[in-house]
């Protein structure tokens, strides 16, 4: 009898146990806030945000006014504020290597809630290209949600708690 309980447990342990291990966080995640102004008035905003250089470094790559979505990019060179937006974990080998620059990609998606109300969704996506001689090694990095905290900032969200 006891052949048979553990023939029947262990593929049962295997299938409930494995998945777990397999199953990855995502790497970009899309923050969310409400903002209290309209769709259109959010969307104007960010949109000037966006392509204002006196406002954010980020470069509008485009604009549709349709789905109310928004795509920016920004580079970054500087080690100090990428370590600060995003984390990138590495293999044993690359840990040597020294950052070069960065982009990250911004997404954003608004959605009429109300009237006066709009959900505002922010993922942003990062690059990071890491050297060491003649080698380098392009990463994708995850988010911190520095950048897309201060987006939804300039949209007029309340702060994330």
């Amino acid at each position: 009898m006891k052949p048979l309980a553990a023939s029947i447990i262990t593929p049962l342990l295997v299938f409930a146990v494995a998945p777990a291990f397999a199953i990855e966080s995502p790497r970009i995640v899309p923050r969310m806030n409400e903002v209290q102004k309209p769709e259109a008035e959010v969307f104007a905003t960010l949109k000037k945000y966006f392509t204002d250089s006196s406002l954010s470094n980020f470069q509008l790559v485009s604009a549709d006014e349709r789905t109310h979505t928004l795509v920016a990019k920004q580079a970054l060179t500087d080690d100090l504020s990428w370590r600060n937006w995003a984390f990138c974990e590495t293999g044993p080998v690359q840990m040597v290597y020294k950052f070069e620059d960065g982009t990250v990609t911004v997404t954003v998606k608004l959605e009429k809630t109300t009237r006066r109300s709009t959900l505002a969704s922010v993922s942003a996506d990062f690059q990071g290209r890491y050297g060491l001689g003649g080698n380098q090694n392009q990463v994708a990095c995850t988010s911190k949600f520095v950048v897309e905290d201060s987006i939804l900032a300039a949209a007029g969200a309340a702060p994330a708690k």
